[in-house]
């Protein structure tokens, strides 16, 4: 019996487990570093989840797909922006 071709798996929520990662990596950041950096990171975080809804497929990008793509990438872009903004908006007391 010759087997079928071999189906490829979807890496199911990988996509969103290492964006969470992401997230840690900045409250780590924040704590250890301050607000500017864990903010930055923060930003680069979600900025990279933009572009990950923006080019993966739905099967692919698991639970970060929510809304429509426009609509998902939009609201990731303007959180990016603010989160990052902020971080070197606010004061920060030494």
């Amino acid at each position: 019996m010759a087997d079928g071709p071999e189906r490829v798996r979807p890496p199911g929520n990988a996509v969103l487990v290492a964006l969470v990662a992401g997230a840690g990596l900045a409250l780590v950041l924040t704590w250890f570093a301050g607000p500017t950096a864990g903010g930055v990171v923060l930003g680069a975080d979600l900025a990279a989840a933009a572009v990950l809804r923006l080019v993966l497929p739905v099967r692919v990008a698991g639970a970060l797909a929510v809304r429509s793509r426009p609509v998902d990438v939009l609201v990731l872009l303007v959180l990016a922006v603010a989160c990052t903004s902020l971080a070197w908006v606010l004061p920060v007391d030494a």
